[in-house]
C-alpha cells in the first residue's frame, strides 16, 4: 500500500510538471523540488511500528516521489530542447547509463553500509546524500531559468495570410476573339 501511494504520487508530480514550471520557471520549480525531497526522509527516519507511521511514510514518499517526478520530467525536458536532434539518442543513453548504472553499486554500497554501521545511520547518509543534487543544481545558471530554453513565441499570422486565395473563374471564350475559318472546297477541284 506504501509503495502503491508512492507511484500515486510519481504520477502526480509527472502530471503537474509542466503546469508549475511554467508558472514558476523551470529552474524555481525543480530548487524547490530538490529541497523538498531531502526532508520527505524524516518520517522514514523517526519511523516506529505501527498504522499510524506506515500512513505517515506512505504520505511522504507520495511527496517524495511526486517531487523527483516534477524535477525529473523538467531537467529531462529541458535535455531534450537544448539538444541537437541527431545527438538526442546518444544523450538519452549517456543520462539512463549514469542513472540505471549507478543503482547496482549503490544498492551495494547501501547494504554494506547498513551492516556495518547499521540501517538508520545509512538512512541518514542517504538522506544527506538527497542533498547532493540540489547543491550541483544551486551552483548551476539553471537555477534562475524563467522558461523553458527555445521555447518557440508564438507570431500570429496576418489577415492576408489567414484569407484564402480567390479561385480562377471558369473559363469563357471571347467571342471577339473568334476566328471563323471556313474552307471553300469548290477552288479545290472536288465534285
Amino acid at each position: 500500500m506504501v509503495l502503491g501511494i508512492g507511484a500515486l504520487g510519481a504520477a502526480a508530480g509527472a502530471l503537474a510538471a509542466p503546469s508549475l514550471a511554467a508558472r514558476y520557471g523551470p529552474g524555481p520549480m525543480m530548487l524547490a523540488a530538490l529541497a523538498i525531497t531531502p526532508l520527505t526522509q524524516i518520517p522514514l527516519l523517526l519511523a516506529s511500528p505501527g498504522p499510524v507511521w506506515q500512513f505517515a511514510v506512505g504520505a511522504a514518499l507520495f511527496l517524495h516521489l511526486a517531487c523527483a517526478a516534477a524535477a525529473g520530467t523538467t531537467q529531462r525536458t529541458i535535455r531534450q530542447v537544448v539538444t541537437a536532434d541527431g545527438m538526442q539518442a546518444r544523450m538519452q543513453a549517456v543520462s539512463t547509463w549514469l542513472t540505471s548504472g549507478g543503482r547496482p553499486a549503490a544498492a551495494l554500497l547501501a547494504g554494506g553500509l547498513g551492516t556495518w554501521i547499521g540501517v538508520r545511520p545509512t538512512l541518514v547518509v542517504g538522506t544527506c546524500l538527497l542533498v547532493v543534487p540540489l547543491v550541483v543544481l544551486c551552483r548551476s545558471p539553471l537555477r534562475s531559468l524563467p522558461e523553458m530554453p527555445g521555447s518557440p513565441t508564438v507570431a500570429l499570422p496576418s489577415a492576408e495570410a489567414l484569407t484564402p486565395p480567390t479561385p480562377p473563374g471558369p473559363i469563357v471564350p471571347n467571342p471577339a476573339v473568334a476566328v471563323e475559318v471556313r474552307h471553300d472546297r469548290s477552288s479545290e477541284g472536288g465534285p
